[in-house]
């Protein structure tokens, strides 16, 4: 049985604080029907069904999370078993704050989290008035203080839960229909950093610009696109004036759009939601779609048919509710 702060689970090097995960490869685990083998540790039960029958495991990730244990099994996969969509069509994914619109005309929105928001705070001010650890002076944390960061924990979790859940189910929707997936290639690091400024030169808006950058982080674009990359094909073209511009007469003019999600062209008149007219024009700046070559391409585009795909499938612990429910484990067998 794994349990926290083992010495397999302690990460090398780190002091006081360390990440609970530890890498079996091939040769230290053995995975045979509903059993898992792992090397030093002994037998481990799962629930599910191997989603990858016949092929063979290569590694296993065994990390520790607040609300249970979970096991990555990463499977080389031969390319015939590998479902990829070629119909050539190609859609334009505008990347906003809380919500995702695609030149289809869908916007797909983000679950609503303000509950469990409010309930991280409350947790995190509760463990801000309770003894908290102090490793230089000796000091260990209260019970409290305990109880109080696992609560926290758990609704981190739940947050983090749900925001990958609704990447995977858009990902895969976009995925399953489209061979091409076009976004903006943002510099979202850039776009993220603090308005505060220094002495010299204070920034202005700071507080304004804060809670923006919180919402950009919140809604995972980096994410989503990481998860987007390996079930299509993904290419990233320049964001200029995408929301400035109008697809049906091609005006840039930034009066056009008029609120945050009205577009309406102040030279032909058309109107259209900005969020959906961003998209057609990102689908619109895509160089596959005039022939030429594309500046960065990702995901399937640049996978080799001549080698085996390596596709990786996440084992989840008893009681969650996993996006892609493949095969699972009892920590406490």
């Amino acid at each position: 049985m794994l349990t926290p702060g083992s010495s397999a689970l302690r990460q090398a090097g780190a002091k006081h604080y360390s990440v609970d995960s530890v890498t079996f490869p091939a040769g230290t685990f053995k995975l045979t029907g509903q059993s898992l083998h792992l090397q030093k540790i002994g037998h481990v039960a799962l629930c599910g069904s191997n989603p990858y029958e016949g092929c063979e495991a290569r590694s296993v990730v065994v990390r520790k999370e607040q609300i249970g244990f979970y096991a990555t099994v990463c499977y080389e996969v031969p390319d015939e078993r590998v479902s990829v969509t070629a119909n050539g069509e190609a859609i334009g994914i505008d990347l906003n704050v809380g919500q995702f619109a695609t030149s289809d005309g869908d916007i797909s929105r983000m679950a609503d989290v303000k509950v469990l928001e409010a309930r991280k705070k409350r947790y995190a001010r509760q463990m801000a008035r309770r003894q908290r650890p102090n490793h230089k002076q000796g000091i260990k944390p209260s019970n409290r203080y305990l109880k109080s960061r696992r609560r926290f924990n758990r609704a981190s979790k739940k947050i983090r839960n749900i925001r990958s859940d609704w990447h995977h189910q858009e990902s895969r929707t976009i995925a399953n229909a489209h061979q091409y997936a076009v976004v903006e290639d943002l510099n979202v690091q850039g776009m993220t950093q603090s308005a505060k400024g220094d002495a010299d030169d204070p920034g202005r808006h700071v507080k304004q610009k804060s809670g923006l950058n919180r919402e950009i982080l919140k809604t995972g674009w980096f994410s989503f696109t990481q998860k987007l990359a390996y079930k299509a094909e993904l290419i990233e073209v320049d964001p200029k004036h995408t929301s400035q511009m109008c697809h049906q007469c091609g005006c840039i003019d930034r009066d056009s759009r008029r609120t945050q999600a009205r577009f309406h062209c102040v030279s032909c008149g058309h109107p259209d939601n900005a969020d959906v007219n961003a998209a057609l024009n990102i689908l619109g700046n895509n160089p596959a779609m005039s022939g030429t070559p594309t500046s960065k391409k990702l995901g399937g585009g640049q996978v080799d048919t001549g080698k085996a795909d390596m596709q990786y499938s996440e084992m989840h612990a008893p009681n969650t509710r996993p996006s892609n429910p493949t095969e699972t484990f009892d920590p406490e067998y």
